[in-house]
């Protein structure tokens, strides 16, 4: 089972994922709702993430083209271990925008550096 809570603050958006990201509702239940925000920046935080599988590392890639092509950011904030396992496995570092708030500061000074992040995009587009 897959528990998403929202913090939001425009342009600013956090999912708190826990759970599992696995084939099936976990998947179709993140895509919905990351895919359904208007903010400018979006942040996964995937701490409480106990599993994922092909299809999870299959959805956060197709959430980074999404954002992408919306002229979004991304950001995935504290990964759990098997989060981080699977996105070192794949190779996937350098595609995703992965953040540990251990070397980046406090997760609120994360979240500002997205949102300045994504005001440039924004501005840029």
């Amino acid at each position: 089972m897959l528990r998403i809570s929202i913090h939001a603050a425009h342009p600013n958006v956090t999912l708190h994922c826990s759970g599992r990201i696995v084939l099936g509702l976990e998947t179709e239940t993140l895509r919905c709702m990351a895919t359904s925000r208007t903010e400018n920046c979006l942040t996964l935080d995937l701490s409480g993430i106990c599993a994922l599988d092909a299809a999870g590392i299959g959805l956060l890639v197709e959430l980074q083209c999404w954002a992408e092509q919306k002229k979004k950011a991304l950001r995935i904030a504290k990964p759990s271990a098997c989060v981080r396992r699977l996105i070192d496995l794949t190779n996937l570092q350098s595609l995703l925008q992965v953040g540990d708030c251990e070397k980046l500061g406090s997760f609120e000074e994360w979240e500002r550096a997205a949102l300045a992040t994504g005001a440039e995009r924004a501005m840029s587009a």
